[in-house]
């Protein structure tokens, strides 16, 4: 567990070093004298886009190098550093006096230690006369985004293998990009890639350590991102601590909003890009607010943040662009005056070319698309059938219309007794058609029918949104808190008419709008309408938006309340709100719950490669097991697949042209990707979301109790299910059997004939690996038939 320790520490340093101290340093004469929220948005956007932008320019022409990247930071960090007079004559001092012999080197790096210690000192200096009168609001704000981490990090610390099946996709580009190849499989928003890329080459952190911790790490810019935007929009700046603590504590309900929520678990593009649809937000409402003229620091960070989404993920430009509709339908006034409109349009068009010049160029070379776009058209067009839900919601409206018609004629047998004659029949036939036939026949009113289509739209947005993904108790509060935030917003605007004599720029309204326009965009598919995201991924910020909605009347209150003498205590009042919200979802049995890894391999896999990757020389040993040790050691060793190993040792002369080789074999077979529930202390969250998969066709576990079937001599020659590749093979539990058994019997049977050469060198209730060691120039041959 203390390497596992370890590597985060070196992730988070990493990570805060490249997303905030290098731009922090590198720009400080651009934020001296700026906000606190100004330096998080334009270090946490511009940094992304640098990287991105420098590590795909490299590849375009074809010098995408480690040391080339790793000159080009450390450089221009260390030149910026050296711009400070005072510091740069003190280090040209120490190293002429080094040079000449007057100085050694211990006391030239002590002389450099004492002189960043002081850069430091100075720094927290100026950062505590920042926040000075605002401690105890930063803090619990510190205590929100330290409680996230632990919560979903957790999964990455009782589980060292990789949470969700795209990281594996992910880890293969980024190894892509070190081997000098961008956009290794097709044109995609690479900016992740690149921005772990960077911390590979900068700190030596290993791509694997980054995508198994830098997701969980990165949840706090998310969390400062929102704080960010709802104590501009909010009447109250205290009122967003109770929007992030019931986010990070109210249990969810539907297994769309759990896969949502294990999400922000994982290192993948579209999570790692949600900060970025909050600062877009919250900068396009400043610029409007403030009515600025021309191109100024809020339209600049609203371009960078639109930027920084499009070269993370298409998705989260999609929704920046609905978030920032809610807001912006309320100030079309100021939007579309002169001195406005251009600029914004200008500020648009330049995000988006900053952001695409790269796949563009790309593109134009002839690297073709990468397929999750079409993928993004499918979810559209409704023949995705894994995320997408089209093609199920047209499903079951025929089952439904099916089983309303069965219903129907059942219910007509059962009244057969009390229909009416033939000859009645016949009377109102004929009065019926007489009716049909007149020309006064009255037409419903195009009012009347647009009304009905909205309402009845209404309905279905509320039972295929609401009641879907909350359960019909908790819609019907939504619901509530849905018209209180209305009246609220009405109630506003009435009293900026009377004391302003104009209608302001309406928060409220952009809060509510918004928390039901993604609702719609989830229930699109009951609608007819085209599924422009994927329904599961809306339900993340769409949790944010209702919980926002919903703290609009806490917000009224802390605002009048802060106009009164007791305006004082409100900081305190907050955090007594904060520390009610952790203790009231405990008491009433809505804390949340634990999320789940899709597991694929034991602990002891994943520890005995780390150990073996250290002990034994670079590409000297080989690993023979199915595809998860390949991402982990492709930098230090050699994989054999499982499967490639079974089919060769049978057919050929076979041989492995390495000096070791270790074999990974599981006694106790995983059900592989089953999801896999964490269990742990109760003040972190709950065992508790395993109910809502009592109908689906998961495989679950919990804690311990992993999920698997066991090796046998019975499995050993039976026939393979058919499966289009390898890690297909591995997912079907009967396949992974079979080929476990056959690798431990094919170690039993080389034991036989060379009971010296094979050794175990590790074993535990589930997991068993032996190793060969062979002479390089005397290969075995791994047919032992032959």
């Amino acid at each position: 567990m203390s390497y596992w320790i370890l590597e985060f520490i070196r992730v988070g340093i990493g990570y805060i070093f490249l997303m905030y101290l290098w731009p922090s340093v590198v720009f400080r004469k651009h934020l001296s004298g700026k906000s606190l929220t100004y330096r998080f948005a334009f270090c946490s956007t511009v940094s992304v886009l640098l990287i991105n932008t420098l590590v795909l320019s490299l590849g375009l022409f074809h010098i995408l190098d480690g040391r080339i990247v790793f000159f080009l930071f450390y450089g221009i960090f260390i030149a910026s550093i050296l711009k400070e007079k005072r510091l740069r004559l003190r280090v040209s001092g120490q190293l002429r006096k080094l040079f000449a012999g007057k100085l050694g080197w211990k006391s030239f790096l002590t002389a450099l230690a004492d002189d960043s210690k002081y850069l430091l000192v100075t720094f927290f200096r100026r950062l505590n006369q920042k926040i000075k009168g605002r401690r105890l609001e930063y803090g619990i704000l510190s205590v929100l985004i330290l409680f996230a981490i632990a919560y979903f990090s957790y999964g990455a610390f009782q589980n060292h293998s990789y949470g969700w099946g795209d990281m594996y996709v992910h880890h293969a580009w980024i190894y892509g990009l070190k081997e000098g190849n961008i956009f290794s499989a097709g044109v995609y928003p690479e900016a992740m890639h690149c921005f772990i890329y960077s911390m590979d080459v900068l700190f030596g952190i290993s791509i694997y350590s980054c995508l198994l911790f830098l997701g969980e790490i990165h949840v706090a810019a998310l969390l400062v991102a929102v704080y960010c935007l709802f104590r501009e929009i909010l009447k109250s700046r205290y009122t967003v601590y109770l929007i992030l603590a019931a986010f990070l504590t109210i249990d969810v309900v539907c297994i769309d909003e759990i896969y949502g929520m294990a999400r922000l678990q994982y290192t993948i593009p579209q999570e790692f890009g949600l900060y970025t649809l909050f600062l877009c937000t919250l900068y396009l409402i400043r610029f409007l607010k403030r009515e600025n003229k021309g191109f100024d620091g809020n339209l600049f960070l609203f371009m960078t943040s639109l930027a920084a989404s499009l070269a993370i993920h298409f998705y989260v430009t999609i929704m920046a662009f609905f978030l920032c509709a809610s807001f912006a339908v309320f100030g079309l006034n100021q939007i579309f005056r002169k001195k406005n409109f251009g600029v914004l349009v200008t500020a648009v068009i330049l995000g988006v070319v900053i952001s695409t010049l790269p796949m563009v160029l790309a593109f134009a070379s002839g690297i073709p698309l990468q397929g999750s776009l079409n993928w993004g058209m499918n979810i559209i067009n409704g023949t995705d059938t894994k995320e997408g839900r089209s093609q199920a919601v047209q499903t079951s409206t025929g089952e439904s219309t099916e089983a309303m018609t069965g219903i129907t004629a059942e219910k007509g047998s059962e009244n057969a007794s009390s229909l009416p004659s033939q000859s009645q029949l016949d009377s109102q036939q004929g009065t019926v058609i007489e009716m049909e036939s007149s020309t006064n026949v009255p037409k419903t009113p195009l009012v009347k029918r647009v009304a009905d289509a909205v309402i009845r739209s209404l309905k279905l947005v509320y039972q295929y949104g609401y009641v879907q993904l909350y359960g019909r108790s908790r819609a019907g509060w939504l619901l509530r808190f849905t018209i209180i935030a209305a009246i609220l917003t009405l109630v506003n605007v009435v009293i900026s008419i009377v004391r302003l004599k104009k209608i302001s720029f309406s928060m409220y309204a952009g809060i509510t709008t918004a928390s039901f326009l993604f609702m719609l965009l989830y229930a699109a598919p009951f609608l007819g309408l085209p599924e422009i995201i994927a329904g599961a991924r809306l339900c993340l910020p769409e949790q944010i938006l209702l919980l926002a909605m919903m703290a609009i009347p806490a917000d009224e209150l802390f605002f009048l309340l802060e106009k009164t003498k007791a305006g004082h205590f409100v900081p305190q009042i907050s955090l007594a709100g904060v520390l009610a919200i952790y203790a009231g979802t405990n008491y009433f049995g809505v804390f949340h719950g634990y999320l789940y890894y899709e597991l694929t391999r034991y602990n002891a896999a994943v520890e005995l490669t780390s150990e073996i990757m250290d002990a034994y020389p670079q590409y000297s040993y080989t690993i023979i097991s199915t595809t998860e040790e390949l991402y982990q050691s492709v930098e230090d060793a050699r994989h054999e697949e499982i499967l490639d190993f079974y089919n060769k040792s049978q057919l050929v002369d076979y041989y492995i042209p390495t000096e070791y080789l270790f074999f990974y074999i599981e006694k106790n077979p995983i059900y592989y990707a089953q999801y896999h529930f964490f269990s742990g202390p109760r003040w972190l969250a709950q065992d508790k979301y395993t109910k809502y998969y009592e109908y689906s066709t998961a495989v679950l576990s919990i804690g311990d109790g992993i999920e698997h079937s066991e090796i046998s001599e019975e499995a050993v020659g039976e026939s393979l299910l058919t499966t289009s590749k390898a890690s297909d093979a591995y997912s079907v539990i009967i396949n992974r059997t079979i080929l476990e058994s056959e690798m431990y019997h094919w170690c039993q049977e080389f034991k036989t004939r060379l009971p010296n050469e094979i050794k175990v060198y590790y074993e535990d209730e589930n997991f068993i690996c032996y190793v060969i060691k062979q002479n390089p120039a005397h290969l075995y041959n791994l047919n032992l038939e032959k």
